[in-house]
């Protein structure tokens, strides 16, 4: 298994666009990540030297958590992150491996177009239900605000990748495609 190497920014308008969004978004997750460690940590020094937790770090940390993962998706997609299995595939040409990687961008595009409209209903039905965490009271749905836009993102990045690909044949500036075999 390699590692990604550092690419090089989208020559492209779009590409450039998508990169920075996501980039974006992944710092936020950082930051969101950042302040659940934070608050774990303050909670259970609290617990062990003064016997006072922060009552709903579990819960609070659990919503950061979730948002988080979501936001880095498609910063790792654009970066070309994600770990191929080339196995079956590292015989071919190297044409039919770009339109392999661009039907599988189509593929994963559909999928987080498809569960970023499911988070959004969802979204949607725990903000018209009041659902709230049990401790703090927390509604739920601020987590859905990050994760909807975080898997739409990710689509749009998809699209992009698997139209460079089917466009040019070639690989998205930008991309550096980790393999394992």
């Amino acid at each position: 298994m390699t590692a990604p190497s550092s690419p090089a920014a989208p020559a492209d308008p779009v590409g450039a666009v998508l990169r920075r969004l996501s980039a974006a978004l992944a710092v936020l997750g950082g930051l969101l990540l950042a302040g659940g460690a934070v608050l774990t940590v303050v909670s259970v020094t609290g617990r062990y030297l003064f016997s006072a937790p922060i009552s709903g770090d579990v819960e609070l940390v659990e919503l950061a958590a979730g948002a988080a993962v979501a936001a880095f998706l498609p910063y790792c997609q654009v970066r070309g992150g994600n770990v191929i299995v080339d196995f079956f595939t590292a015989a071919t040409s190297a044409r039919a491996r770009i339109r392999i990687d661009a039907l599988h961008g189509l593929v994963f595009a559909f999928c987080a177009g498809l569960v970023a409209w499911q988070m959004a209903l969802g979204g949607i039905d725990t903000y018209a239900s009041n659902d709230e965490t049990m401790v703090l009271g927390v509604p739920v749905w601020i987590s859905y605000v990050v994760m909807v836009p975080a898997f739409g993102l990710l689509c749009l990045v998809c699209l992009h990748g698997a139209a460079i690909r089917l466009r040019h044949g070639v690989e998205p500036a930008g991309t550096a495609g980790a393999t394992a075999e």
